[in-house]
C-alpha cells in the first residue's frame, strides 16, 4: 500500500491519494485551510512544502484509519 499528498500549486487542488486511487480531494479555499490545519503557525496553507504535505499525510491516515 502506497499513501501521498498531492499538491497543484496552479490549481490549489489538494488530493490525498492511496495506490494512485484519491481517497480526498479540496479545492481552494478549502485545500488551504486543510494544509494551514496541520501547517499551524509555519505556513498559511496556499504555499504547501513537504513537511506540510506530511504533516496532512499522517492527520488523515489517522482519521480514515489507515497505518
Amino acid at each position: 500500500m502506497q499513501m501521498c499528498a498531492e499538491y497543484c500549486a496552479q490549481t490549489g487542488r489538494l488530493r490525498i491519494l492511496k495506490d494512485g486511487v484519491p481517497l480526498r480531494e479540496w479545492f481552494p479555499p478549502d485545500s488551504w485551510m486543510a494544509i494551514a490545519s496541520v501547517a499551524g503557525a509555519r505556513n498559511s496553507g496556499a504555499r504547501s512544502d513537504s513537511n506540510d504535505l506530511r504533516a496532512l499525510l499522517e492527520s488523515q491516515m489517522s482519521l480514515l484509519h489507515i497505518g
